[in-house]
């Protein structure tokens, strides 16, 4: 299995961004430099396991949420949260729209996947 690097860069940038911490901010939390953590958030740079670490704790997640885009399973779970998370600010007719958004959504992705693996299949 791959780490999705870029996945997980986006992710960190998106939880600092929460926290309203700036990159200098992540780094002398982390005991790492600046450059560093903006070389991770845009995947110039790989990160290791010990830094990762680090940096779940400085933004208080859990390493899972930072690498769910890799992980096979248990992801479901972290993209629940996270859904459940935007769907907090949703009004009640954005939420009464939504049931039907996400089965168009369903059926337009079957078509994407379709045509994706017919043109990977010639």
């Amino acid at each position: 299995m791959k780490v999705d690097y870029k996945d997980l860069g986006v992710r960190i940038k998106k939880k600092r961004e929460e926290k309203r911490m700036s990159q200098a901010e992540l780094a002398a939390r982390t005991d790492l430099s600046t450059q560093h953590i903006s070389n991770v958030e845009n995947a110039r740079s790989k990160v290791g396991l010990e830094k990762l670490v680090r940096i779940a704790n400085a933004l208080e997640c859990s390493v899972g949420e930072l690498l769910c885009g890799s992980m096979k399973t248990g992801s479901r779970t972290v993209y629940s949260d996270e859904i459940d998370g935007i769907l907090e600010n949703f009004s009640n007719t954005e939420m009464e729209v939504l049931p039907q958004l996400l089965r168009y959504y369903r059926y337009a992705f079957k078509l994407l996947k379709n045509d994706l693996e017919e043109k990977e299949g010639k």
